[in-house]
């Protein structure tokens, strides 16, 4: 059975959440180890509590990014979801809630694009 052709404005949607995929990994990367960076000149129990929600918030925007590519079949993981608006948006919004930046904006618009090509 011959594959679904996708229209222009659904390959760009996943273009750029692919992209906003990658950044959150990037980020998620430095928050980690910019912490364990900084842990090593300031040896304090503040900073230990500090450094924990850095590090949770960078564990679960790697993870956001790598449900991302899962969902849009880039890395084999048996993921049982279709990537669609609605999938899009709530990972944005949980993006930009761990400080996902410019990658949770670019997720955002995906879902906003995904949107407008499905209505």
């Amino acid at each position: 059975m011959p594959k679904k052709r996708k229209n222009g404005l659904k390959v760009f949607a996943e273009v750029l959440a692919l992209i906003g995929a990658i950044l959150l990994i990037i980020y998620g990367i430095t928050y980690i180890i910019g912490i364990s960076l900084a842990a090593l000149w300031m040896f304090h129990g503040k900073m230990i509590i500090f450094s924990l929600g850095k590090v949770i918030s960078g564990l679960a925007l790697i993870l956001i990014g790598l449900i991302i590519f899962a969902s849009y079949n880039v890395i084999k993981i048996s993921l049982k979801t279709e990537m669609n608006w609605t999938v899009l948006l709530v990972l944005g919004i949980a993006s930009l809630i761990f400080g996902g930046g410019l990658g949770s904006l670019l997720i955002l618009l995906a879902a906003i694009i995904d949107l407008v090509a499905t209505a």
